[in-house]
């Protein structure tokens, strides 16, 4: 299904990037092609795509149904669809996500795809870093794995989730938490669970398992954040950056090819 685009694999061990495609003049079948290319890879890199922020809601529409968000400070006027990044204030949402996280882990059904476009890009800092979610659960031994496929996590707003979700479309197990907001860890006292967590942000964070993007202007980067996650990095406010970002409703994800999990629905393993 993803023979008609060209994709180059990335170093890290998942993700590729994506050339010859144009997301302003999406063709037949595109949805599909890059939907399959997300399960398979994790992490779409696609450069060179000059969007308008409507054109980013209509290129992100390939992947699901969008999320919305509530009118802000700094957020464009009338696309609720799109959240905006910002170094400097007044121009998005600054300091965020500079910790390991999935967006939309604050959700019972947690968000499954972002997909971001670099509109302005800084002279220094900026990056943002990914780590595979999956292999940091393959890399486990066995018993690791199996005290991990026991382990409940709370959000801060109390939703629960388990540490190892299987995927809703692919049945891969993967780990899942949101390092800096998770608030509570089922049977464990506050050490052991910040324990764990800090045990937990060293792993995804281990030699040779992190890929670091430094955007260029009209980048497109697209996750999986059911098995990728993601952390900011800091943009001194001396420079300027803005970053859109949009994102797939639970449930609107991969319609457009077959499911491979016999449940639809996110569960442990």
């Amino acid at each position: 299904m993803t023979t008609f685009l060209h994709l180059n694999p990335l170093d890290t061990g998942f993700g590729a990037e994506i050339t010859g495609i144009r997301l302003d003049a999406p063709y037949p079948q595109l949805d599909a092609q890059l939907q399959a290319a997300l399960l398979e890879h994790g992490l779409l890199v696609i450069r060179d795509q000059q969007l308008t922020p409507q054109q980013h809601v209509a290129a992100s529409a390939l992947f699901g149904e969008l999320e919305t968000f509530p009118p802000a400070p700094g957020q464009i006027s009338g696309l609720p669809q799109v959240f905006r990044l910002a170094s400097r204030a007044g121009e998005g949402y600054r300091d965020v996500g500079r910790y390991w996280h999935s967006d939309g882990s604050f959700r019972a059904d947690p968000t499954p795809i972002s997909i971001w476009h670099s509109v302005a890009v800084p002279e220094q800092g900026g990056d943002t870093l990914f780590t595979d979610l999956r292999a940091a659960y393959r890399v486990l031994w066995e018993e690791e794995q199996a005290m991990a496929r026991e382990v409940q996590t709370f959000h801060r707003n109390g939703v629960q989730h388990p540490l190892v979700m299987r995927h809703p479309h692919t049945g891969e197990p993967a780990l899942y938490i949101n390092i800096a907001l998770t608030a509570v860890i089922a049977n464990m006292d506050a050490r052991q669970a910040g324990e764990l967590i800090r045990h937990l942000d060293e792993h995804l964070s281990r030699p040779g398992a992190v890929y670091r993007h430094q955007w260029r202007t009209g980048d497109v980067v697209v996750a999986d954040n059911l098995r990728v996650a993601h952390q900011a990095t800091v943009t001194p406010q001396s420079f300027r950056r803005v970053l859109d970002r949009t994102t797939i409703a639970a449930g609107t994800a991969w319609r457009a090819v077959p499911a491979t999990a016999s449940d639809a629905a996110l569960t442990g393993t």
